[in-house]
């Protein structure tokens, strides 16, 4: 596996998180926008996700619920896309809401992903995530923020490598 690169920049109250993966960008991208791809591999390893919409384009509503396999959903998270450029990026505001989707979070998170090809089958996949505050930072850190994604970036890149 690729190393994920994470870059914490606390003047910007933003996290970067960086990986090459075995696949197309254009693979990679289906991972991001088909419900049955986003359920293959989205969560920490021993997660599940259940995707209860996912409309990608400006204005859409992505909205999941995760958690440990076999237990209740643990987390639900309401996303609205604000840009979406097919094949190279997504950007969508992020926060958490209950199992309808209703929006419970007053500081939602600003992502950005970005799918470059830099060869036939090899992509970087580079996420942005913006804070609203610092206190909001260090409290999505604390709760595991880091770990959950090298976990979820390890999912990823098994799903696209036995897609490819």
């Amino acid at each position: 596996m690729t190393p994920l690169l994470v870059k914490t920049d606390a003047d910007r109250l933003e996290v970067t998180f960086e990986r090459e993966l075995p696949a197309s960008a254009a693979d990679v991208w289906r991972s991001w926008t088909r419900a049955e791809e986003l359920e293959a591999w989205w969560g920490p390893i021993g997660w599940t996700t259940t995707v209860r919409a996912l409309d990608v384009r400006p204005g859409g509503l992505w909205h999941f619920g995760m958690g440990p396999a076999g237990e209740a959903r643990e987390v639900w998270i309401r996303s609205i896309y604000t840009e979406v450029i097919t094949g190279t990026a997504l950007s969508y505001l992020e926060g958490f809401s209950d199992d309808q989707a209703t929006d419970l979070d007053p500081e939602p998170n600003n992502v950005t992903v970005e799918f470059i090809e830099l060869d036939p089958g090899i992509t970087r996949l580079v996420m942005r995530v913006r804070f609203a505050s610092a206190e909001r930072l260090e409290a999505i850190i604390a709760r595991g923020l880091l770990g959950g994604w090298e976990s979820a970036f390890d999912r990823l890149e098994q799903h696209v490598e036995v897609g490819a």
